[in-house]
């Protein structure tokens, strides 16, 4: 484990980072990642000077800054970028590596369970847990993680609007961050309302 002092250094995945590079190819063409890559700092572009592993662990700082260099590539800087990024992990993430529970699982078992997925992604970087799931008031919560980078929050409110949907629920387009570290609170809370789209 890596440590700094007396704290633990946070980390993504390279599951993560290439998730976020497929998307923006995928998006803007081939040499779009190039293009991010080349507004971010020297440390993060040092990370992919080789090739990524899936299963690897990689500085939490720099998939920050790859999300930030995107906003500014390719967004308005006001966060709608990354939402949108946001709702491409979720579409990716149920349809593929959690395919076969999503299509196991009710709405309520999925967002209780959300637990599980988190440190798939991230490490030392607090939890996710879902601490209400009634389709009038859902509440997924990230603790532990003051250094989030508020970015990240933008994608996650698109990746919670988005999971939701791939498993048959219809959003609120209100779904978003209502407490957030940055801003002084205890933990980051992702509220959003939903109804199952066969009623």
């Amino acid at each position: 484990m890596r440590t700094m002092g007396d704290q633990n250094i946070a980390e993504a995945s390279g599951r993560a980072l290439l998730g976020l590079i497929s998307h923006l190819k995928k998006s803007h063409g081939p040499d779009a990642f190039k293009q991010v890559l080349a507004a971010t700092d020297a440390s993060t572009q040092r990370t992919f000077e080789t090739a990524l592993v899936a299963r690897k662990w990689y500085a939490y700082t720099a998939y920050a800054d790859v999300l930030r260099a995107a906003e500014k590539t390719f967004g308005t800087g006001d966060g709608r970028y990354a939402r949108k990024l946001g709702i491409a992990a979720g579409e990716r993430d149920l349809g593929s590596i959690f395919k076969l529970y999503a299509m196991m699982a009710s709405a309520e078992r999925l967002i209780r369970s959300c637990e599980k997925i988190w440190p798939v992604y991230y490490r030392n970087a607090g939890k996710m847990q879902a601490i209400a799931w009634e389709p009038l008031r859902t509440i997924v919560r990230i603790s532990d993680f003051k250094h989030m980078e508020p970015l990240h929050c933008r994608l996650m409110e698109g990746w919670m609007i988005s999971t939701m949907a791939q498993i048959g629920c219809r959003v609120s387009d209100e779904g978003r961050e209502i407490a957030c570290m940055s801003k002084g609170d205890d933990a980051h809370d992702f509220e959003c309302t939903w109804t199952p789209a066969s009623r």
